[in-house]
């Protein structure tokens, strides 16, 4: 049998299997934080552009003006007009404020009722456990956007109502999630330790449990946003979301549509800013999930 020194010699030798392995891993380590860095910078900077659009010099987002209907980009107005002769840029800007609200406010309440039910479901025993799972399942068999769709039209269009619908069909994602991290962490030794130490079954859970089983509601949390500013989009494009004449990004499409041959400029930049929206989120939460995970360290020790 070696000893310590001559493993050490062996397998941290310069070219070793053991060293390459470790050098890989602090890599990935380190690519994984800038990518995490780089992600948040683009969202603080969607956030701060969102923020800092009530005190920018721009046109009154709903201000008509039919001399100058569907301009192309000039120098009064910076990205166009619409079809009412609103300024295109004004527009863009303020909806990114809708957009922006609803994907946290509605995923916000999302995540809520979903550690309620997944904490709930991994405490309250077979019977409970059983009968909000069930339901999950129940909801989960409908797509978000066909759900959210039914209720808009029971409660009526409107911002409020998004984030209701949103909310209500997209719990359930979070309460697997949050129920299968609770049951991970209640088996763990610290778990068990500070149970005979004698703590309350409420000071361990929020104490320990819950701080420690949050990472992938994190993760899928930040790709959620994303998700239901493209849920938010694709009820204002249909008319059950923001109302006219307020801006959003899907209704901006849906006031353009078959104009993009004479207007083109009207369907691209919304369409682009939706798009790179959903994507930063997506790379987000992406970068979250690498970042946070504790068995990331590189290919090649996986």
């Amino acid at each position: 049998m070696d000893s310590p020194g001559t493993y050490l010699e062996t397998n941290l030798a310069p070219g070793s299997a053991l060293l390459e392995s470790n050098v890989a891993g602090r890599q990935a380590k380190r690519s994984s934080n800038r990518l995490l860095v780089a992600a948040l910078l683009m969202v603080m900077g969607l956030v701060l552009i969102a923020l800092s659009v009530p005190l920018l010099p721009l046109q009154d987002p709903i201000a008509t003006d039919y001399d100058h209907m569907a301009e192309p980009p000039a120098a009064g107005h910076l990205l166009g007009t619409d079809l009412h002769g609103r300024d295109q840029l004004s527009r863009l800007l303020w909806a990114s404020r809708t957009s922006l609200l609803v994907g946290v406010v509605a995923i916000g309440l999302a995540l809520l009722a979903g550690i309620i039910a997944g904490g709930a479901a991994a405490y309250g025993g077979s019977l409970v456990d059983s009968f909000l799972m069930r339901m999950a399942d129940i909801f989960l068999s409908f797509p978000i956007i066909l759900g959210a769709i039914a209720i808009m039209a029971v409660l009526g269009p409107g911002r409020r109502n998004v984030f209701i619908a949103i909310a209500f069909f997209g719990w359930p994602v979070f309460a697997r999630l949050f129920r299968s991290s609770v049951l991970s962490v209640k088996k763990l030794n610290y778990i068990a330790a500070a149970r005979v130490l004698g703590a309350s079954d409420a000071r361990i859970f929020f104490r320990h449990v819950l701080p420690n089983s949050l990472t992938p509601l994190v993760s899928y949390g930040t790709m959620a946003v994303g998700g239901a500013i493209l849920a938010e989009a694709g009820l204002s494009f249909i008319n059950l979301g923001v109302q006219r004449p307020n801006p959003s990004w899907g209704l901006m499409l849906s006031e353009s549509m078959g104009m993009f041959e004479q207007s083109p400029w009207l369907v691209i930049l919304p369409g682009v800013a939706i798009t790179v929206t959903v994507l930063i989120f997506i790379l987000l939460g992406d970068a979250a999930t690498r970042a946070l995970d504790p068995f990331n360290s590189g290919p090649e020790t996986r």
